[in-house]
């Protein structure tokens, strides 16, 4: 079988710190591209059809072979392959031409996809950067959402993000504060629909939208760990009103000296903790139970 040259997109994954539900509301939000991420390889063959293969850090997970009309001929996972036949079809309404020979298609993660980091948003922007077709057409006919993941996926440093005109900023947060953040996985995985779902049932005001922003230009501005965790509580204060739920600190570590912080929806996926020294930190959580603890630079994309 004669191929074409292989194609290989990257995308990376994504962390909000600041206007987690209310970026829904129109309020900016802060987040960072990381190092994690996915890879999409892509090869033409001259037999019609595609080829699907999904791969979580080197192990196969997914796999999927459709007929040239989308259709299913084998799957090992039949929900997945229905999310992945949706996700191409809305692709060929726009570029029917990119379907004229056969396709081979292999998603890398090189992250855990229970973290949270952004497994279908990494997809939608590595599908948009193969097709040519406008990542955020294709995450409105799909999966939903504000489309901040989707700018962090070829983000190449921290962003504001408003959902109003897709609008990103680059931005810059001060050493002095990267240098004491921590993430620490909590061990459970967010369905970011079901939570977007839950969200637009509670009552938001136009000064919540606006507090957000506040919290976001004083975080942006800070220059020590105080200030940025000022702004950190305050956001959580105001989203338990909002929510209606215990911010995490007060749920779970009451007796941990410094600011901790819900990313993304509330209860799952990573939470961020500040900290003074890291060893220490570390202990705190490792002693919970908790033993997935990253820090920034480690987290954070690097170009």
């Amino acid at each position: 079988m004669i191929e074409t040259a292989t194609k290989i997109y990257r995308a990376s994954g994504k962390l909000m710190f600041f206007g987690e539900y209310m970026v829904l509301k129109g309020a900016p939000c802060l987040a960072i591209p990381l190092r994690y991420g996915q890879t999409l390889q892509v090869e033409e063959m001259n037999l019609p059809g595609v080829e699907w293969e999904s791969y979580e850090l080197d192990r196969p997970w997914f796999s999927a072979v459709l007929d040239k009309n989308l259709q299913m001929i084998r799957t090992s996972d039949v929900e997945k392959a229905d999310v992945l036949m949706n996700l191409l079809t809305i692709i060929k309404e726009q570029a029917p031409e990119l379907f004229e020979k056969g396709l081979r298609f292999k998603a890398q993660s090189d992250f855990n996809l229970q973290w949270g980091f952004g497994s279908s948003s990494t997809l939608v922007s590595l599908l948009a950067q193969w097709s040519g077709v406008d990542a955020y057409h294709i995450l409105e006919h799909s999966f939903g959402g504000s489309g901040y993941d989707i700018a962090c996926a070829t983000a190449e440093q921290p962003i504001t993000y408003k959902v109003e005109d897709r609008s990103t900023k680059n931005v810059e947060i001060a050493p002095e504060i990267t240098s004491n953040l921590l993430f620490i996985y909590s061990g459970n995985k967010q369905n970011s629909r079901n939570e977007i779902r839950r969200f637009a049932q509670r009552e938001t005001s136009a000064e919540d939208v606006k507090q957000i922003e506040t919290f976001i230009q004083q975080s942006l501005s800070a220059k020590t760990i105080v200030e940025f965790e000022m702004q950190l509580n305050a956001s959580e204060h105001l989203l338990s009103e909002i929510l209606g739920m215990q911010p995490l600190k007060e749920m779970h570590f009451s007796d941990y000296p410094y600011t901790i912080k819900s990313l993304g929806a509330w209860g799952g996926d990573f939470f961020m903790a500040t900290f003074r020294d890291e060893q220490e930190a570390k202990t705190y959580f490792k002693e919970k139970g908790y033993n997935t603890i990253l820090r920034y630079d480690e987290v954070v994309y690097s170009n």
